[in-house]
């Protein structure tokens, strides 16, 4: 019912409330595992918030492609100017799910305990109570983010918008981890805002990675169902998907590089 409440002509006119479509998304999803759910109701509402967005950003996919097709030349500025507005749709979600799962984490501290955000805080060494965050070295975090990535390829090329799973999980892990490390202290929202500020840089290098492997794939995806295989249109879908994926590529490398030697996570 909300993916025919959501139109995705209207989001791609007014990205800017996909940052309240995420944030209540992601609390009907929350909600909806505590309620169906007696146990891994982390892992369930990542499941449900998938539910609800796929539908729609399939759509988006679709129209992004057709924008591809009917473009006549090949040229960076083109592709970028073209595919913006579905750029800011991802990363307002991705900020509007991160905020969800942060505030929900320092509203209700004992859901965190009880371990309800369990197999999130457990992604980075953490079990309530305390916390083991390793340092790791510049190539086994760019590895581990590079194998992420390829998942985040293969998901879009098979089902469109399905990688949205994963990067629901990226920001969930965030927004949880944020919201543990700030209930440690006694100005919980204080220290939310400080570690939000001090890992930005880092977190949204690693996330637009993220954003453009889902975008870049989405698109040739939509190009193989939609196009003649090694049509003209095709051609020009598939190319602008394989810029995208190269830009996600060099994104990794930088999160990768200023979370090791300029801002540590956590640290």
């Amino acid at each position: 019912m909300l993916e025919n409440v959501l139109k995705s002509n209207w989001l791609e006119k007014k990205p800017r409330w996909a940052f309240v479509i995420g944030f209540v998304y992601t609390i009907l999803a929350i909600v909806a595992a505590m309620i169906v759910f007696s146990s891994s109701k982390g892992i369930a509402s990542i499941a449900f918030l998938s539910m609800l967005l796929i539908p729609s950003l399939n759509k988006i996919l679709a129209i992004e492609e057709k924008q591809d097709a009917d473009s006549r030349r090949f040229s960076i500025k083109r592709i970028f100017k073209d595919h913006s507005d579905v750029l800011e749709i991802f990363f307002l979600l991705f900020l509007g799910i991160f905020a969800a799962y942060a505030l929900f984490s320092i509203r209700f501290p004992d859901l965190l305990v009880s371990g309800i955000f369990d197999n999130q805080l457990r992604v980075i060494g953490i079990t309530a109570g305390h916390a083991v965050v390793s340092h790791l070295s510049f190539i086994s975090i760019l590895g581990n983010n590079l194998k992420i990535f390829l998942i985040f390829v293969i998901l879009s090329l098979v089902f469109g918008a399905g990688a949205i799973l994963f990067l629901a999980w990226n920001a969930s892990v965030w927004g949880v981890v944020f919201g543990y490390m700030a209930t440690l202290k006694d100005n919980a929202f204080n220290e939310l805002s400080s570690t939000f500020l001090k890992v930005m840089p880092h977190m949204f290098a690693e996330a637009g990675a993220y954003f453009f492997a889902l975008v870049g794939a989405g698109i040739m995806s939509q190009a193989v169902l939609r196009e003649k295989f090694a049509s003209p249109k095709f051609n020009y879908a598939f190319k602008d998907g394989m810029v995208f994926i190269l830009v996600g590529l060099l994104l990794l490398i930088i999160a990768a590089l200023l979370e090791v030697y300029l801002f540590p996570v956590l640290g």
